[in-house]
């Protein structure tokens, strides 16, 4: 069997030599050329205009994630010279709920510690332990750092 030619022919013309030399008096024209240079960029960037940026940053904390850098950490030894309160204890917690997560962390616990201080209203922290423990009933594995909060008062006078 030899296979039959369709009679159907393409009623599309092919571009004339005139619509290329329309194109290329186009981009001749340096005005044309820095238009379509500027559109250019803007048709890539807009094509990225779906993409989308996630921060662990919250903005309506994003005041505490600065303040808890006002929460001095003190020595038991240094508190003997200053003018300072007893605000009593925080614990800091940092939990790895899922065997997936982050292993928990000694400095996620004292930067937690420190947030405990700030609601507390205290401006200092002296540590005292940090513990790791497995398989509680909410954590696969945790850290929790205990410390006694402290106001100092700002004349920083000696204690007496």
């Amino acid at each position: 069997m030899a296979c039959k030619r369709s009679a159907v022919r393409s009623r599309v013309a092919p571009p004339s030599l005139l619509d290329f030399q329309k194109f290329s008096e186009l981009f001749n024209n340096k005005s044309m050329l820095r238009k379509s240079l500027f559109l250019i960029p803007f048709f890539i960037v807009s094509g990225c205009s779906s993409f989308s940026f996630e921060s662990n940053l919250d903005p309506d904390n994003i005041i505490s994630y600065f303040e808890i850098s006002k929460v001095k950490i003190y020595d038991k030894n240094e508190l003997q010279e200053l003018n300072y309160e007893d605000m009593g204890t925080v614990e800091g917690l940092s939990c790895q709920i899922r065997e997936t997560d982050p292993e928990p962390t000694e400095k996620e616990a004292r930067s937690d510690a420190r947030v405990q201080a700030l609601k507390r209203g205290g401006n200092g922290l002296v540590y005292s332990t940090c513990i790791t423990l497995e398989d509680t009933p909410a954590c696969v594995r945790s850290v929790s750092c205990y410390a006694r909060v402290v106001l100092v008062k700002e004349d920083e006078e000696k204690h007496e």
